[in-house]
């Protein structure tokens, strides 16, 4: 790592940091990595537990940071309250997940987290009415053009809400969602929702720790392939262990029964390199893969990578990434077949064609692969 992300990373993890030789453009510099990771607005919490003391323009700078991600914050949590109301009317349990649950439940402070919308979970019987709920508040569907709604309702499990001047909101009815997920876990969701805790009353509840851990790690490495939010993700990982009582055995125990050992020994070791692990909690040896595959998740992804931004969140190097990430060998190739020869709900889904001929349906199957090769995304 260069200096400026050893720094960050020094004022995350509450580690000395000598700032004497650095300058005015040094701290811009160390802000603005920050920034870009969506989590500068962390850094004066962090700097006042140090007894770090910038200099007035770059505590000027991170502190408007930080009250504009408060006055963001506060205008979320407002809709999120009257939505969480207006499902309790109703009678439908919903489980937060994500950024506006962790900023209450792990950072204390929803200041400290930063949150681009709001997400739901759901049970899939009380689905629709949560939809007729929304849509009472105002709130409509959207769906993207490669995810069309009745994709997302038969096997994905989201739906996307939009108001305007308000956070888009997403109502899941599947926790863990995505192909890869589809066909290479096992991961009994009804248990993870039988194992919800009281969070505000019986009408909101909350994932169990070892969920939410397993949760964090799998949406980090399968939904996000490392990228993007990987940084956010490890900080969310560190302030949750320091609050939560975990029982990391019954977490390893999971991830190798859901068949997701490799994805939760990945995000585990980048929080180790990143955070420590002084009392060797983490359980990285129960978790770990063989010293070949660790190589080959080694080519992908480093700490340093992670910091500096890597994205491979698109193009063949993002599939090769999940093949690697799986836990059996027979996995990948279930995976390899499901990518070019997709099963028939998906492909009819995908492509509008549910009422379909056979014919047109055939023609489609051709069709599929040559534009995954064109395209040159899978």
């Amino acid at each position: 790592m260069n200096q400026d992300a050893e720094r960050l990373m020094a004022f995350l993890s509450g580690r000395a940091v000598p700032v004497g030789g650095l300058d005015e453009s040094g701290w811009d510099r160390i802000i603005e990595l920050a920034k870009r990771h969506g989590i500068a607005q962390l850094l004066p919490a962090c700097w006042k537990a140090q007894g770090t003391v910038p200099p007035p323009a770059a505590s000027g700078r991170i502190n408007s940071i930080h009250l504009a991600c408060a006055a963001h914050n506060i205008r979320l949590f407002h809709q999120l309250e009257i939505i969480v109301r207006a499902f309790q009317a109703a009678g439908i349990t919903v489980v937060p997940l994500k950024g506006a649950w962790l900023a209450e439940s792990v950072y204390a402070n929803i200041a400290q987290r930063t949150m681009a919308d709001v997400d739901l979970w759901v049970q899939r019987d009380d689905l629709d009415a949560a939809r007729r709920v929304m849509e009472s508040l105002g709130y409509s569907s959207r769906s993207k053009a490669d995810r069309p709604q009745e994709l997302q309702d038969a096997l994905t499990g989201e739906t996307q809400l939009f108001k305007t001047d308000a956070p888009m909101v997403e109502l899941h009815w599947n926790v863990f969602p995505g192909e890869w997920l589809r066909h290479t876990a096992r991961i009994d969701e009804q248990a993870v929702w039988e194992r919800t805790l009281v969070y505000k009353g019986d009408g909101v509840r909350q994932l169990s720790p070892e969920d939410a851990i397993l949760h964090l790690c799998v949406h980090l490495a399968v939904n996000h392939q490392m990228s993007s939010i990987g940084l956010r993700t490890l900080l969310d990982l560190d302030r949750a262990r320091q609050r939560w009582k975990i029982d990391w055995s019954m977490v390893a125990q999971r991830a190798r029964e859901w068949r997701v050992s490799h994805a939760t020994w990945l995000v585990l070791q980048m929080l180790a390199e990143g955070f420590g692990d002084p009392e060797g909690r983490l359980p990285l040896r129960d978790l770990s893969p063989s010293p070949l595959r660790r190589s080959i998740l080694r080519r992908f992804i480093s700490l340093r990578k992670m910091i500096e931004g890597i994205h491979i969140s698109s193009g063949p190097k993002r599939f090769l990434f999940l093949l690697a990430l799986v836990d059996r060998p027979a996995a990948a190739f279930h995976l390899v077949w499901r990518a070019f020869v997709p099963d028939r709900t998906w492909l009819t889904l995908r492509y509008g064609l549910k009422d379909a001929p056979d014919w047109r349906i055939g023609l489609q199957r051709l069709w599929h692969p040559v534009r995954m090769l064109v395209r040159r995304n899978v």
